[in-house]
């Protein structure tokens, strides 16, 4: 029985998680600072509903796959986060208007970056 309930907390924090993730996706404007809302908050809400299987399987025999489960989504995961923004910033032109915008709002020349022409990120050359 307490294990159930132990698992049951588990579960409603990753979904608790998760509701807060989907609330960033929302508000954000930007790709970029979506992607960044969900993929912070899905790595943390995996971690829960794992623990949670775990706890309520019971049998120590599931939590090698839940564990290797829990490996290849965490390895996954930014790598595909990173590939949708590397998309995002290479074929949206109002993000470098975006950023370009913030930095003179904010009075600093940090963003000037002669690597990017024609909203692509040019390869530094070494």
């Amino acid at each position: 029985m307490i294990r159930f309930v132990i698992a049951a907390v588990l579960f409603a924090f990753a979904a608790a998680a998760l509701l807060l993730s989907v609330i960033g996706v929302y508000k954000f404007r930007f790709v970029m600072n979506r992607m960044h809302a969900a993929a912070l908050i899905d790595a943390m809400a995996v971690l829960l509903v794992l623990a949670g299987l775990a706890v309520a399987a019971g049998s120590l025999a599931y939590i090698p796959k839940l564990v290797l489960v829990l490996v290849f989504l965490w390895i996954g995961s930014p790598i595909a986060s990173h590939m949708v923004g590397r998309l995002e910033i290479s074929t949206d032109d109002s993000f470098r208007d975006y950023m370009d915008e913030e930095v003179d709002a904010a009075g600093s020349d940090a963003y000037q970056d002669d690597r990017w022409e024609d909203g692509d990120v040019q390869e530094e050359e070494t």
